[in-house]
């Protein structure tokens, strides 16, 4: 019983792995891994938009995908082009947030003991590291568009980084990107729809909040927030 016990945290790590490898699989056998399917699943939404079921489903969707570190991108942009920039931008938020919380809370439950247990004392300085700046630098992580976010979701879980410090540093750090993707999907379907003055200028706002948000990386370099190595 003993051994069963101190093996624990292993089996819980293997488990944390085996999850997001699973649904991965499962998206991949299923209709939305192709472009049809993908299509399908957008169209079903535009059919049921005005009811009071699309937003709950949407957003249940989205938070499921995070949660299982299946990308979220096509979601974004999905909701930007269904429900428009406005509720786009809602929805694709809270979902995000939900997903994120919860990869989170899976990390912390399933991984962080195991990873205690392998890293030894050498997770010691990075815990001191991430209790004491963990909001700053999980900002900076999240405004940098380069820097993984389904494996910063479960790897913030793995470390000492406050729960509430994470949240609100990722409520914070994906807002730029989600509105930015959620404006673009809400253009694009405007300029495939109408060939109209504004139309065509939202498309160029929207191609120069991209370039912006491309620089990100190079104004955090230049304002000392990250390491050129980085």
């Amino acid at each position: 019983m003993a051994d069963l016990k101190a093996w624990a945290p292993y089996g819980k790590l293997a488990l944390l792995v085996a999850i997001p490898v699973a649904a991965a699989l499962v998206v991949r056998a299923s209709p939305l891994n192709d472009a049809g399917g993908t299509r399908a699943f957008v169209e079903d939404l535009e059919r049921v938009r005005d009811s009071g079921w699309a937003p709950a489903v949407f957003v249940a969707c989205y938070a499921a995908s995070t949660a299982l570190a299946l990308p979220g991108s096509l979601l974004t942009i999905a909701g930007g082009a269904v429900f428009g920039f406005w509720w786009g931008a809602v929805l694709n938020t809270l979902g995000a947030n939900l997903g994120a919380n919860a990869a989170f809370l899976l990390g912390r439950a399933l991984g962080r003991d195991g990873v205690k247990r392998l890293a030894g004392r050498r997770l010691g300085a990075l815990d001191r590291a991430t209790a004491e700046h963990g909001f700053t630098g999980l900002l900076v992580l999240r405004l940098i568009p380069l820097v993984p976010f389904n494996a910063l979701n479960v790897g913030s879980g793995l470390t000492a980084v406050r729960w509430r410090d994470y949240a609100l540093a990722t409520t914070l750090g994906i807002l730029p990107g989600t509105l930015v993707y959620t404006f673009f999907a809400d253009a694009l379907v405007q300029g495939s729809t109408s060939a109209s003055a504004e139309a065509r200028a939202k498309l160029w706002i929207a191609a120069g909040l991209f370039l912006l948000l491309a620089l990100i990386p190079l104004l955090a370099r230049r304002l000392g927030l990250v390491s050129r190595s980085s």
